[in-house]
């Protein structure tokens, strides 16, 4: 039986819609390019016979003339692939149509599908969504038409027709939102301009011919076992909790009682991420046996096990076990810094800009809902910057001129936007050889899961690996495509070690000549990416975290009192780095220094360890009240040294009060130094005017001054004392999982420092029982309890250890180590035939911990 492969599968779904693909030119979202670029599915399409693959959100007039087959016939076809709900990407799809006139043939694939889009809270669209969708689209674009043309002012007849441009129908148009119809607006389908026909207005030429269908393989996965939705598409972006007792961030499902829930609503991901299992299993001719632990993963199988039929069960399809858990029940493992090269790698470099249209392409409806009605995750494609790897002396590509080449091209290919000016070739070149400019800064790469080396993807590999192992086997395969290039470098490799000079030299060799570059270009990013991750700018602070986390981790095992000094201390560490950094004029904090955000993730590590170790107090919280005491004391002042952290979302509306008492006090400092050194001359007559009502003005402004100050300091002590009954529900997790038993059953291993996705696994390959893992009856099972049961035909209840593929999928979203101990637990349990599948809502990073926790989607 053929290995699970979740890369090829969505590479074999796009395959099985070629004949749309063909002739056509393909629309991509931002969440579809993260995925088709992690999946390396660009090329796919031009083998399909595509004439250009472009972006929706910036579309232009110059896409129906990009042609890379050669054809000189104009485009009849285009393709829409969004990862998106219908009317989020409604105005994208709707330029598409006005760009593109004349009858031609537009495809719309939507990773959502028609029953999830009639579900959804927010979606304007009814049971028969799809062809809803393409009525209303139609009806938007003649209303489009029309008002362009009452605007201009022109009639359109038969001889004008012909001569309209692709830039009269491109940008102009959409500069605002006010110029496109809304979905809801045009629901009712009548004619802005009045019911009467147009009046002396000729039509465009034919409709064009529209059609929805579903595309459920748009994912972005990392290797071929291990995957995540797209940053941008409508389920990462989904809330997956509304803001209420038990629940701490929009981004993360609401801590799991184990008892039923006072809120009825179902927060809209859950609908949409069991919508996207389902159509994933049915693609991948999968049938699941559905377990879950965490009440909102609860309520995914249950939505899940509804949505199965007596068909689905009965067809012969291979079995999966779906294993959902609750991110909330182990918030530590991804606010910790675990030996994982591509944790650090994630971390360290920059990420792709989210498009600035994300926000403004929601429904009007939800904006009218307390509380974030999206979320901002981070791209998943990572900007390889290999110029800084490179200079300019050792990239000298057979020195054939490629900088003006490349510029020449860069410049040439954006010369319409000034079409009256001829484009300078001689300025170029000079611009080219310039010192400031060299090839290598035009180089960006990124992490891609395909690329392979004799067979095995790059990603995949070094994600079951800690840092120094994964350094060491991209070393290795660097030497080996050196080899395979006869190529020899001028450098003396020490085995069991990969030191940065050892890649660097390495890296050069094989930029060295363009086919080489090209080749090679998957080994080359990645090896670049893990020199800047290794590099000491990076390491110290990611260092930093891992030695102060083993501190905190040692002092929750001693008592509550030396925990809170040690937080205490980290706070008072960091807030003396901010300032020294600021005094000294420096951009950046000195290598290894944490910042006062660093620091509040470390309380927040902290809290969670002392909830686990530590009996509440009488307080609320795991620290008696002198010990909070002292910890609130070094935040307060942590941020008056630091008035920069006020864009967290506990402090908003307080940056100018904070930068401007900050200023005062080093005035009133420089004020006190200047008095000091006056000497006796510095009294003349003039001095001694100022006595009196001058006088009595300046106390009185003192006066003042200080009433805003202690306003000030009052204002933020109120802020700061919510931001610790936020850290108490926090560290209530082991009481909030009390009920499922979790606590007592997966730490029977004191000392191992394992996430809980390990502990669990480990539990279940073993097949103790795991109290709180609830098991969702297939149709069957429930006709078999409830109708044949009764004569004893019942059907006994299946084992998730009993499976030879589980697929387990963390609502909240994974690491890069969970990764690696999900693997170590599967091998430990000594059960090779066993496939493991990984997936989640996203992949964290600890800074991503820490804008979900604190950040705007938090429910601070």
């Amino acid at each position: 039986m053929a290995l699970i492969d979740v890369t090829k599968s969505c590479l074999d779904s796009i395959r099985q819609i070629s004949e749309h693909i063909e002739g056509a030119i393909v629309y991509l979202d931002a969440g579809c390019t993260e995925s088709f670029q992690l999946m390396g599915a660009f090329p796919l399409f031009l083998d399909l016979g595509a004439r250009a693959v472009c972006s929706s959100e910036n579309m232009c007039a110059l896409d129906a003339v990009a042609d890379w087959n050669g054809s000189f016939e104009s485009a009849r076809k285009t393709v829409i692939m969004t990862s998106r709900l219908l009317s989020d990407a409604h105005r994208f799809i709707l330029r598409c149509l006005s760009m593109h006139k004349g009858g031609h043939c537009c495809t719309i694939f939507t990773s959502i599908s028609e029953v999830a889009h009639s579900t959804y809270p927010d979606s304007p669209l009814g049971p028969d969504a799809f062809h809803e969708y393409q009525s209303l689209l139609l009806q938007d674009y003649e209303e489009l038409i029309e008002n362009s043309d009452l605007k201009s002012g022109q009639l359109v007849d038969s001889n004008t027709k012909g001569n309209l441009t692709l830039e009269d129908e491109g940008w102009s148009r959409f500069t605002s939102n006010e110029d496109v119809p809304s979905l809801e607006a045009s629901s009712a389908g009548k004619n802005q301009y009045g019911d009467s026909p147009r009046q002396g207005m000729v039509d465009l030429g034919q409709k064009p011919i529209v059609s929805v269908r579903h595309f459920p393989m748009i994912l972005s996965p990392i290797s071929p076992r291990v995957f995540v939705l797209p940053s941008e598409g409508s389920i990462a972006e989904a809330c997956l909790s509304s803001e209420h007792e038990d629940s701490i961030s929009a981004g993360l499902p609401s801590l799991s009682t184990g008892l039923p829930s006072d809120v009825d609503e179902v927060p809209p991901a859950a609908t949409l991420t069991a919508h996207f299992l389902y159509h994933l299993a049915a693609k991948m001719d999968l049938k699941m046996e559905i377990f879950s632990l965490g009440d909102l993963s609860k309520t995914i199988g249950k939505i899940l096990t509804d949505m199965s039929s007596l068909y689905d069960v009965g067809r012969r399809k291979r079995t999966v076990g779906l294993l959902l858990i609750d991110r909330t029940l182990d918030l530590l493992t991804p606010c910790c810094h675990g030996d994982s090269l591509v944790d650090r790698i994630f971390s360290a470099l920059p990420r792709k800009e989210r498009t600035s249209s994300s926000a403004s392409i929601k429904c009007s409806q939800a904006q009218l809902k307390p509380g974030p009605s999206s979320l901002a995750c981070a791209s998943l494609e990572v900007q390889i910057p290999i110029g800084e790897v490179l200079t300019k002396e050792d990239f000298e590509i057979d020195d054939s001129g490629l900088s003006n080449s490349i510029e020449a091209f860069r410049c040439g290919w954006d010369s319409y936007n000034s079409a009256s000016e001829m484009v300078d070739l001689i300025s170029l070149s000079k611009k080219a050889s310039d010192e400031k400019f060299f090839p290598a800064e035009l180089l960006q790469g990124s992490l891609v899961s395909t690329e392979t080396f004799k067979g095995t993807p790059y990603l995949e590999a070094i994600l079951d690996r800690k840092t120094k192992d994964g350094a060491i086997l991209v070393k290795k395969w660097l030497q080996e495509t050196l080899r395979r290039e006869n190529m020899t470098i001028d450098v003396k490799t020490r085995p069991g070690f990969a030191l940065k000079l050892e890649l660097k030299t390495m890296i050069k060799a094989l930029t060295k000549s363009q086919s080489s570059l090209i080749r090679n270009r998957g080994i080359i990013q990645l090896a670049s990416a893990t020199l800047l991750a290794l590099d000491e700018s990076c390491s110290a602070r990611w260092d930093a975290f891992i030695s102060a986390e083993k501190i905190l981790s040692v002092n929750a095992g001693d008592t509550s009192q030396s925990l809170a000094a040690q937080i205490s201390d980290l706070i008072n560490k960091s807030a003396f780095a901010g300032s020294d950094g600021k005094k000294s004029g420096k951009k950046e904090l000195s290598q290894g220094l944490l910042s006062f955000q660093d620091a509040l993730l470390l309380t927040i590590t902290g809290y969670i360890l002392a909830g686990e170790n530590f009996p509440t107090s009488g307080s609320g919280g795991p620290f008696s009240w002198q010990e909070e005491h002292f910890l609130k004391e070094a935040i307060l002042d942590a941020i008056l040294e630091n008035p920069s952290v006020a864009r967290l979302k506990f402090l908003h509306g307080l940056t100018q009060e904070l930068e401007a008492n900050l200023n005062k006090t080093k005035s009133d400092v420089t004020k006190e130094t200047s008095t000091d050194e006056l000497n006796i001359n510095d009294f003349d007559d003039d001095q001694w005017g100022k006595w009196g009502d001058e006088d009595e003005d300046e106390e009185n402004d003192n006066k003042e001054q200080e009433y805003d100050d202690m306003q000030l300091k009052l204002e933020l002590r109120d802020r700061v004392d919510n931001l610790f009954k936020y850290l108490h529900k926090l560290s209530s997790l082991k009481s909030k999982k009390g009920p499922l038993g979790l606590e007592s059953n997966l730490s029977s291993d004191p000392n191992t420092n394992k996430g809980l996705l390990y502990k669990l696994l480990t539990k279940i390959l073993g097949k103790f029982d795991v109290p709180g893992l609830e098991y969702h009856s297939s149709t069957v099972g429930r006709l078999f309890k409830s109708g044949f049961g009764r004569f004893g035909l019942g059907q006994a209840k299946p084992s998730l250890a009993d499976q030879n593929l589980i697929l387990v999928f963390v609502v909240g979203g994974i690491n890069g180590v969970e990764v690696q101990e999900a693997q170590e637990a599967l091998s430990e349990s000594g059960r090779p035939d066993i496939e493991l599948v990984l997936g989640g809502t996203t992949f964290l990073t600890p800074d991503d911990m820490l804008d979900l926790l604190l950040g705007e989607s938090s429910y601070i």
